[in-house]
């Protein structure tokens, strides 16, 4: 069982808002490791990269994640390089899976999303294919068409059972798929101008 060293918290860039560390004890051999909350949603993959890649640096190598809990272990600062996909994305894709884990990425399955991460001075000029801004704006634009198509078909939903009655629900239910579509737009501009993509 863990032994708790200690906890703290930390307000930084509005997403970290509990931060605790710990320590193993395995076989007389003590492994320290961290965990932290962050809030990351399908428009904040870039983000969420640059908070792994920060963690890593800072000697916290990420071991998994699970409901906005980040799991790391204590490991040599380094500069890890890490990406993360959309695993429907991998899976129908599986050569150019293959072609990661050939050119020594590490794949972390986790759910939805795989988290891949290759040490910054092992980075070849093909790894840069993988990382390219054209491939990185499909893989995002495919997530966020589906999830608009999913929020529109529940608003959809939702005004044909209100359609009878307006009520004080319908219009927060209304107001807070407003709020979420407008994110996912903002998001959509965002991540646009961050790849500067020119739909032709």
């Amino acid at each position: 069982m863990p032994i708790l060293a200690g906890s703290y918290g930390i307000k930084r860039r509005n997403y970290q808002i509990y931060d605790r560390v710990g320590m193993l004890k395995i076989g007389g051999e003590v492994m320290i490791n961290k965990k932290q909350f962050r809030i990351f949603t399908i428009v904040d993959l870039d983000k969420e990269e640059d908070y792994l890649h920060e963690m890593h640096l800072k000697g916290w190598r990420y071991k998994t994640s699970r409901f906005g809990f980040f799991y790391f272990d204590q490991c040599q600062p380094d500069d890890v390089i890490y990406c993360i996909y959309d695993s429907r994305f991998l899976k129908k894709y599986q050569h150019e899976l293959q072609d990661f884990r050939n050119r020594g990425w590490e794949l972390i399955e986790r759910g939805f999303c795989s988290v891949l991460r290759k040490p910054a001075s092992d980075m070849l000029s093909e790894d840069q294919v993988y990382m390219s801004n054209n491939l990185r704006w499909e893989v995002m634009r495919s997530r966020l068409r589906s999830c608009t198509a999913t929020f529109l078909g529940g608003l959809v939903v939702c005004m044909s059972l209100f359609k009878e009655e307006l009520s004080m629900s319908f219009f927060v239910i209304f107001l807070l798929y407003a709020l979420l579509i407008s994110y996912l737009i903002y998001g959509f501009l965002r991540l646009k101008r961050k790849y500067q993509v020119d739909e032709q």
